[in-house]
Parts: structure tokens; sequence; C-alpha cells
């Protein structure tokens, strides 16, 4: 026997005296323990044999202790691979690194995604928004953004205002004056407004336009809808209008303000409703209607106040019938009731009926 199996079965001999000394186990079953014992030396002998011995053991017993060797090895390395992608999620709080950063040479802090987004929790990112001043001026509108136009000099700023005005003023002459596109108003002006010209697609000049507001002014999607009573889908229609979008001069974040020219939008309207006539009766149908509608809601108002004038004059008549009619005081002309103790004058009544007295401070 070996020295290694001589330890062991030592060793087992100490662990059960020492369970036979604190009566943990019964005699009998001291006993069968020490008769396994005396079975089991070969056995494990014939375990601890070294490999040059593996000659003599069996080949089905040589297959087995490799297969197994096999499957010792393979979790082995799964427990490292564990063990190693473990360590490199912990962070060293004493040096405020760990192995995965030294490897690969990152912050831990970069590889940690948020569990939620942005979006699901803040309504306005600052760190994306833009200063719009109010709503009058739109960044994204301008050619190279309001810092870069802020930087400018004066003579840049001028040498672009006259680029911008050569594309009206100083444009090409016709090859021939009778060529010349006038405005159709006064047919003498060749000055065209250049707003209407490339917006709204009318040959009009400045003066005619200033001149003539009824026709050639501006108006915004409320007063289209207010005065003429088109709608939404209608205004929405590029291919019905032009229009002339601008940043809304009431907050940035709103809407953008929609322009559209007077004769364009009364054109369609008349279309619409047949002339000024059904335009005119259009509106004497709808106050009619608003009318109607206030008569009613009035109405209404009138049967509630009368439904709670009603339910109070029950109300009053039945505690009348329970506690009888309601006193009324009938005092008395007021006496002198002298002074009291803060030293202020007092007047005395009386009621006639009852007897209750009162008192009033003569200030």
């Amino acid at each position: 026997m070996s020295t290694q199996q001589e330890r062991i079965e030592a060793n087992r001999r100490r662990a059960l005296e020492r369970l036979k000394r604190r009566g943990l186990i019964r005699p009998d079953q001291a006993r069968k323990i020490e008769d396994r014992n005396e079975k089991r030396p070969s056995k494990i002998r014939r375990e601890l044999q070294p490999e040059s011995d593996s000659q003599d053991v069996p080949v089905d017993l040589t297959l087995a202790r490799v297969e197994r060797a096999k499957k010792v090895a393979e979790k082995r390395t799964i427990a490292q691979e564990r063990l190693e992608s473990s360590e490199s999620n912990l962070r060293d709080a004493s040096g405020n690194e760990n192995r995965a950063m030294q490897q690969s040479g990152k912050r831990p802090l970069d590889r940690i995604r948020p569990t939620i987004r942005r979006e699901d929790y803040i309504e306005y990112d600052f760190a994306t928004m833009k200063n719009s001043y109010g709503g009058f001026i739109n960044v994204e509108e301008t050619e190279d953004g309001w810092e870069n136009k802020k930087q400018r000099s004066l003579e840049e700023w001028q040498r672009e205002q006259k680029e911008r005005r050569a594309l009206y003023e100083n444009a090409p002459p016709p090859e021939h004056p009778s060529l010349a596109p006038r405005c159709v108003e006064c047919n003498i002006n060749t000055e065209l407004d250049p707003l209407l010209h490339d917006v709204f697609k009318l040959q009009i000049c400045k003066t005619c336009a200033k001149n003539k507001p009824e026709k050639f002014a501006l108006l915004t999607k409320t007063e289209c809808k207010e005065d003429y009573f088109l709608t939404d889908p209608e205004l929405n229609d590029s291919t019905l209008f032009y229009r002339l979008e601008k940043p809304n001069p009431h907050s940035g974040t709103f809407a953008r303000m929609q322009l559209f020219v007077r004769c364009q939008i009364e054109e369609f309207a008349f279309k619409k409703w047949g002339g000024e006539e059904g335009l005119d009766k259009e509106w004497q149908r709808r106050e009619e209607g608003k009318a109607q509608r206030r008569e009613k809601k009035y109405i209404m108002k009138m049967k509630e106040m009368r439904k709670k004038t009603r339910a109070q004059e029950y109300t009053r008549n039945m505690l009348k019938r329970k506690h009888g009619e309601e006193h009324v005081h009938e005092f008395s002309a007021p006496i002198d009731g002298g002074v009291n103790e803060d030293g202020f004058r007092v007047t005395k009544r009386r009621c006639i009926t009852c007897g209750l007295e009162t008192e009033e401070i003569v200030i």
C-alpha cells in the first residue's frame, strides 16, 4: 500500500473515532463502516497506480478515465472563461482600472449603454436647440447661419445687398423695349415687385402693389378662413394657391406663418360661393347660425335658472310648513344705554314682538 493510501486510511479511522466519541453514530453503524473500509483499499489502490502499471488495467476502465479527463478539462476551460469575463466587467476601486481597460486601452464607461433613450424622458434637448431670437429670425433660412452673418463686415454686407438688388434692378435689358414685361395694372412700369413676381407669379409693379392693397395685400391663413370662409385643406393645397412662408412672430416653436395674396384668395372664394353676392349670403347665413346658437344657449341657461328658482321656492315653502312663518324683528326707537367697559356710549333697541334686545356702539 502506498503512502497516499495509508494517509487516506488513517484519516478515515480518525474521522470514525471522532464520530464515535461525539455519539453521532451507533456501534452497529460504526461496525458497518469499518467492514466497508476493509473492502475498499484494493479498489483505491488500483485507481492510484501509476500510468506505467496501466497495462494490467482493463481497456474499458482506461477509456472511462480518458473520457472523464476530457470532461474535466472542458469544464475547467469554461469556468476559466467565465472567471475572466466577470473580472473584465468588474472595476478595481483602488486603482480605478480593470483588466479590460488595461487590455483594450479604453475607458470602462465607454462600453456602458443607457437603459432608456433620452427622447423618452427629455422634452427639450438644450444641447441641440438654436436661438431663433424670439421667432423673428430663422437661422436655418440664412445662407451661412446667423453667427457667420454676425461676423461679416459692413463692406461684405453692402456687396451682398448690391448683388441681390442687381437680380431685379440691374437685370439685363430685353432685346427690344417693347418686349420688356410691364405691369398688368398700369401697363407703364417695368420695374416689377420681386416678391409678387417670384413667389405669387404676379406681374405687378411696386407702385400698384402699394396703391391697391384691396387686391395685392398679403393675408394670413386665419384671415382667409374668417373673411372668405376657406377651409384648411383648401389653403394647404399647393396647387390652388401660391404662398409665402415665414417664421411665426409669436413663437419660434409654433407653426410657420403662411401669407397669401388677396386677389388669388378672392378669385377662388368667388368661384366657390358664387361671386360676391354668394359670399355675402354665406356670411349672412353663418351670422344667423351664430345668433341661433346664442339664443339656444340663452334659453338653456334660463331653463336651468328657473329650475334652481323653483327648487329654492319649494325648499322655502317646506321650511315654512315645518317651522312656521319666518319672524321679522320690529325694533323700537334707540334708548340710551350708558357707557360700556371700554368707554364707548351704547344705545339699546328691543323687538316689539319677541323682546330681543340689541346693543349698538355709537362711534
